[in-house]
């Protein structure tokens, strides 16, 4: 299942259900008259079903939860996507992986199996880092746990009655601040950023020595393609910095999907820099491997992905691409820190996390970083047939 189709099963099923279950979470409530206080007694769930990069932006949140409580089980429930970056953190004692790789009916049998064993399990805590999901709502009221943290914005404020601690959560601010305050509320403080570092070096076992090269993720997940750099940009960007990308290699990092966008962004690079030097690892390398080559680097070239936050997480200097996302919501200031951003929002920008349709429909001028010399002046308007209106040069 894509991202998309996810986000359909979660619209459809989500709003019923919730008006369903909620008078009985009120009602069940007021009958059990549960101690809600808010530190953990027994096992922790974690939700994050989307976004590895987002466990990596949570990890000093997580960390000082593991450290915090030793003793107690800590388990994470995710989508397939996020379970490779779970298991390299090394986070969790359980992982309870939903199968959304082959259709519907497989991830809600998954998502069968998953709650009936947490319900036997009689977990304490739920912790829900999905921001928008109504389904995981659903999920964490269904184990009947004794304590259900999640976030709110305007648009969820339904979450209230269904689960006991709310978050509030500002979409202008850095999400790390929101991550910090469910650590917070379950006792424990966020760990250090050098901690972090040590615990993800530690995790990797080692660092290439060498930092002689590159290291660059040019490619995103399915989730808005909309966060890459359109080629001419990587050309431009390229003819700036000649003479630096002629003395240096780069190695393209990322999945299989990247490697072929990896290829076009070499080319792009090579027409402004002819004796331009790269390796495509794409698809060759494993995470931890991945990890191991951005720990090894001498700086992370790349867009908003796992592995800019990987790479930040291993205070490994970065440079940076940003449009549809505000990199000061996601890029956690960080003592000592090396990064490079370039961001010029038009007035449209950030719109991910927004609205479920980018105003542009992929036609990402928030990320023509080098060959656009202002941004538009207008916002994204359009007619009944979905056809823009206005146009998006300045005028």
């Amino acid at each position: 299942m894509t991202v998309a189709d996810k986000q359909r099963v979660d619209r459809i099923f989500g709003p019923w259900l919730i008006v369903l279950l909620r008078p009985l979470a009120q009602l069940a409530g007021k009958l059990l008259g549960r101690d809600h206080s808010s530190a953990p007694r027994g096992e922790i769930v974690f939700i994050k079903l989307l976004g590895g990069g987002s466990l990596l932006i949570a990890l000093p949140a997580l960390l000082g939860v593991r450290r915090r409580y030793p003793n107690l089980s800590l388990t994470l429930v995710c989508g397939s996507p996020v379970a490779p970056f779970a298991r390299l953190i090394g986070i969790f004692d359980r992982m309870e992986v939903m199968n959304d790789r082959r259709g519907a009916f497989a991830l809600l049998a998954s998502a069968a199996r998953i709650l009936c064993g947490l319900v036997l399990r009689r977990v304490d805590t739920i912790v829900d880092l999905e921001v928008y999901s109504q389904l995981t709502t659903v999920f964490s009221l269904l184990t009947l746990a004794r304590n259900r943290i999640g976030f709110y914005v305007s648009s969820t404020y339904w979450r209230r009655n269904v689960l006991t601690h709310l978050v509030f959560f500002n979409r202008a601010r850095g999400v790390f601040h929101f991550y910090a305050a469910t650590a917070q509320l379950l006792g424990a403080q966020p760990a250090p950023r050098d901690e972090v570092r040590q615990h993800l070096l530690e995790r990797i076992g080692r660092a290439q020595a060498a930092r002689d090269y590159v290291a660059v993720g040019g490619g995103c997940s399915d989730f808005a393609s909309v966060r890459l750099l359109p080629m001419p940009e990587w050309r431009e960007f390229a003819r700036t910095r000649q003479h630096e990308i002629s003395a240096s290699h780069w190695i393209f990092l990322g999945a299989t999907s990247d490697a072929q966008t990896s290829e076009e962004i070499a080319a792009a690079v090579r027409e402004s820099v002819p004796n331009f030097s790269y390796e495509n690892k794409c698809g060759e390398l494993s995470l931890e491997e991945s990890f191991v080559s951005i720990a090894g680097a001498r700086q992370f070239i790349g867009i908003d992905s796992s592995l800019l936050h990987a790479a930040r997480a291993l205070a490994v200097p970065t440079l940076s691409f940003f449009g549809p996302t505000d990199p000061a919501t996601l890029l956690e200031p960080i003592n000592s820190s090396v990064d490079l951003v370039y961001y010029r929002p038009p007035i449209c920008s950030p719109c991910l996390h927004v609205t479920q349709t980018p105003p542009c429909k992929g036609l990402n001028v928030c990320m023509e970083l080098f060959t656009r010399q202002t941004v538009p002046l207008t916002p994204w308007c359009e007619d009944s047939a979905g056809k823009n209106v206005l146009p998006t040069e300045p005028m």
